[in-house]
């Protein structure tokens, strides 16, 4: 995704940063980087909400003291029984902070997906 994106941010861009004096770094980090803000966004939001359910790997990789929320929603489930009040509660808190991230950088992300696509 975000190679898609940094191929649609213009060569002339970059150049012109060099014909104004910036070097290699200074050019991606004051033109390029900027320009490429929503891209980044965008994959960072993809990847966050992608490790942010994962249960397979956490569940195999951690143990009770340092065990991921996905993983701590199972707790809730027994062999007698599922606890559906206390699940969704958790689940609630659980999403929060992501629907809060989502609204706050939905613009970006928005952004970030359409411009770095294959024309």
């Amino acid at each position: 995704m975000l190679v898609g994106y940094f191929d649609s941010i213009p060569r002339e861009l970059d150049e012109a940063a060099r014909v104004d004096g910036c070097g290699p770094l200074g050019a991606l980090w004051r033109v390029v980087v900027p320009a490429a803000v929503p891209g980044i966004v965008a994959v960072s939001v993809y990847a966050f909400m992608t490790a942010w359910g994962e249960v397979l790997f956490a569940s195999v990789m951690t143990n009770d003291t340092t065990r991921t929320l996905a993983v701590g929603l199972q707790g809730y489930a027994s062999q007698t029984g599922v606890h559906w009040n206390q699940v969704m509660a958790a689940s609630l808190v659980v999403s929060v902070p992501v629907v809060a991230g989502f609204l706050l950088l939905q613009r970006y992300l928005v952004a970030g997906l359409t411009a770095g696509a294959v024309k």
